[in-house]
């Protein structure tokens, strides 16, 4: 799969905002981001997807990187607990370790619909995304949400000054761009390729590259062949020191066997030879 600098850039922003029109290219820069970090092992990068729609994540579902995948209203909050848990837990380490920054996997929650999810338990919802946003990033834990509805009920101010990064797409009207990034300009873009790419250290208009579904799909069979042939070669080496255990465990059981036998040997008193007929007679 080609690599874009655009994606490499953006994946080393804290916390995403995607958001434009239906068909602006909202799955594209998701999908693209997700290959741009499946350059990376599992055990370098992981997601916690949250999809709503149910079609636009599910196969990633079947990649090592994915922790925890949720479609379901009451498991989409879920989700974000657990992410949030995840969070806690790696601070713990961090504290105990005395370090202010977490040395392992970058964890990406990915929220493919962020409208829905606001839908689904808002009063919920918004704690959550607020405070893995505000403490995410030394647990190395990122959040990437995307709407295509970007009305102010689904990306409120609350939620929005917590994405330091935005990924603004076409709009219908220049108040849904206001929503965005607090300024008109999106309904000026394009219908899909371009897009404002907003940072804390600069604002500009972008193209917007595509990453097609066929290499998309090269990286999900690849990674998903490598899983399966490092779990086969798991089983092979479990299976080899089990037989391994097992051979060693006879041998001594063995060598045990030969011991109590030769013990066994040593502690019977010799016979005592009977007297034949004559000695008998003449003793």
């Amino acid at each position: 799969m080609k690599i874009y600098s655009l994606y490499t850039d953006m994946m080393k922003q804290t916390h995403i905002l995607i958001a434009g029109a239906t068909g602006s290219g909202k799955s594209v820069v998701i999908n693209s981001l997700i290959g741009t970090a499946l350059t990376k092992s599992a055990k370098e990068v992981g997601f916690i997807l949250i999809d709503p729609k149910r079609v636009e994540l599910v196969e990633y579902t079947k990649l090592p990187h994915t922790l925890y995948y949720a479609s379901e209203p009451d498991d989409m909050v879920n989700a974000l607990a657990y992410a949030m848990e995840l969070c806690d837990s790696r601070y713990k380490a961090m504290q105990a370790a005395g370090v202010k920054k977490y040395q392992g996997s970058h964890v990406y929650v990915i929220i493919d619909e962020l409208a829905d999810l606001m839908t689904t338990d808002k009063k919920r919802v918004m704690p959550l995304i607020q405070r893995l946003c505000q403490v995410g990033r030394a647990a190395g834990i990122s959040v990437i949400a995307a709407t295509q509805c970007p009305l102010a009920t689904v990306i409120p101010t609350p939620i929005k000054v917590n994405f330091d990064s935005i990924v603004a797409l076409h709009t219908v009207s220049a108040q849904h761009s206001r929503n965005i990034m607090d300024a008109t300009g999106c309904e000026k873009l394009p219908r899909y390729g371009k897009a404002y790419y907003i940072t804390p250290d600069r604002r500009e208009i972008v193209n917007v590259p595509m990453v097609t579904d066929e290499e998309r799909a090269e990286v999900i069979e690849y990674w998903v062949d490598a899983y399966k042939a490092a779990k086969a070669e798991e089983a092979a080496r479990a299976a080899r020191a089990a037989a391994a255990i097992e051979h060693a465990a006879r041998a001594l059981e063995a060598r045990r066997s030969a011991a109590r036998r030769e013990a066994d040997r040593k502690a019977t008193p010799a016979p005592k030879p009977r007297k034949n007929l004559l000695q008998r007679l003449f003793a």
